[in-house]
């Protein structure tokens, strides 16, 4: 699943779920887009909706989903931004979008769901959308020895400057822009 290949206003998470449920789920492109295929940065767009499909996702791993093992991936294309912070921005919020699944209070969205109150379980979705979760991720960085500011790091390292004198551009406008 490719989330850059769906037509505006796809209930993308719904997709998900039936292919969940027909075992049929075998990967993820995770990107974004607003006008097509065009490879934004994960969550850039569409935060919520990329949550809701993690929902689905864990729900799955909660529920022991027989055949569930997707694969996942980022899918981007680089055409303004540089490559390197675009994938680490993509990889914070996938990871993001996956804390803030974990935290779904999973008893009383099923209890919601099987009373058919879509407010309610709306609300529990939004309650665990709406957690900031930076500091979770900055402690899990933290105690395995990562940055707590990925793209911070990168920059003050300086490896874009020092690299770019091994590999000097080739042409082109300099913009990034192809």
């Amino acid at each position: 699943m490719d989330l850059g290949h769906h037509a505006p206003n796809v209930n993308i998470e719904m997709i998900v779920s039936r292919l969940i449920q027909f075992k049929k789920l075998g990967g993820f492109h995770f990107n974004d887009s607003k006008y097509g295929d065009d490879d934004l940065d994960s969550g850039s767009i569409h935060p919520y909706q990329q949550f809701l499909i993690f929902n689905e996702l864990i729900d799955a791993e909660y529920r022991g989903q027989e055949g569930f093992g997707p694969k996942y991936m980022l899918d981007q294309s680089h055409n303004v931004t540089d490559p390197v912070e675009s994938l680490m921005n993509s990889a914070a919020e996938v990871q993001r979008s996956y804390v803030k699944a974990l935290l779904v209070d999973r008893t009383a969205l099923d209890g919601y769901q099987e009373d058919n109150d879509a407010l309610m379980a709306s609300n529990t979705l939004k309650r665990a959308f709406n957690v900031d979760v930076e500091p979770i991720l900055a402690t899990a960085r933290l105690r395995e020895g990562a940055a707590i500011d990925p793209i911070a790091t990168y920059r003050a390292s300086g490896y874009r400057s020092q690299v770019a004198k091994v590999r000097p551009a080739v042409g082109g406008s300099g913009s990034g822009i192809v």
